[in-house]
């Protein structure tokens, strides 16, 4: 994923994102916030999922936000709850998925 192509979703300069990029037909993430309203504080990408953990500029509050593609097989989808597990272990934080 290009700058230039993120860029054209029109936040402009204050527009960040990370990215899983697609593998072949399948997945890809993006995710996009204004730097205005968040602050990532640190990101974990898996194979089909990217979290990142923000502070909210207007009150402090850190929570954590997952970027999820939904794999089709049994053994895609157990690998999958592991690294909800791993991000979880990492960070207790409030969390919301997408």
């Amino acid at each position: 994923m290009t700058d230039r192509m993120v860029k054209s979703l029109g936040v402009g300069r204050f527009l960040d994102w990370r990215t899983i990029e697609a593998a072949g037909a399948a997945g890809g993430i993006l995710i996009c916030w204004d730097k205005r309203s968040l602050e990532l504080l640190e990101w974990e990408e898996g194979q089909f999922s990217i979290s990142c953990k923000f502070r909210t500029v207007e009150n402090g509050a850190i929570w954590v936000f997952t970027g999820v593609y939904g794999p089709f097989t049994k053994e895609d989808r157990e690998c999958l709850w592991e690294e909800f597990g791993a991000i979880r272990g990492l960070w207790s934080h409030k969390r919301a998925l997408g």
